[in-house]
């Protein structure tokens, strides 16, 4: 298990104000600081719920103990040219660097070490499904969507017993989360 956090670095976002504007019919600025606040919501539990980064995002990463020769990355998939820094956290807290790995890139990374490390690994890599909001595929973007207009007509608890997703954001989420055993 990784205990990780997330960064993001790139300013833009992942589903634009204008997108979900039009997406619900709307042309008043009334409610942008509302459906912004739903955006980002929206988004970050997309990602989280995947662990996946729709941008690009730094990840820094633990294991929790010694994590034997296969590290699966907690989020993906690992950007295009990213660089990697693994490294070994003893229990005095002493760093040291390793080199000797390769990386199992695709949707769920997995990091396999030539050796067995003797303490806890400490993985820094930079996250990313797409470079712009533009390379963020569809169906991601009409769920992140669906799911701000459930939010915006659903806000005030008006109907608690609603399902939390829309119907479209938990069958993209179910295609793109994590097979677990």
């Amino acid at each position: 298990m990784m205990i990780y956090s997330r960064t993001p670095t790139s300013t833009a976002a992942a589903l634009a104000l204008d997108t979900v504007k039009d997406h619900l019919r709307i042309d008043h600025g009334f409610d942008d600081l509302a459906l912004s606040l739903m955006i980002s919501a929206t988004v970050q539990d997309f990602e989280n719920q995947c662990d996946i980064a729709l941008l690009p995002t730094l990840i820094k990463a633990r294991s929790d103990i010694n994590p034997g020769t296969d590290l699966a990355l907690p989020v993906g998939p690992v950007a295009e040219s990213a660089s990697i820094t693994v490294q070994a956290l003893a229990e005095d807290g002493a760093l040291s660097t390793i080199t000797s790995y390769w990386l199992e890139d695709g949707r769920w990374p997995v990091l396999h070490l030539t050796d067995t490390p003797a303490h806890r690994v400490r993985v820094s890599y930079q996250a990313a499904l797409a470079t712009t909001p533009a390379g963020i595929p569809a169906d991601i973007l009409m769920a992140l969507a669906d799911q701000v207009a459930r939010l915006y007509v659903q806000r005030g608890g008006i109907d608690d017993k609603a399902p939390a997703l829309s119907a479209h954001m938990a069958r993209v989420i179910a295609r793109y989360r994590r097979p677990t055993l």
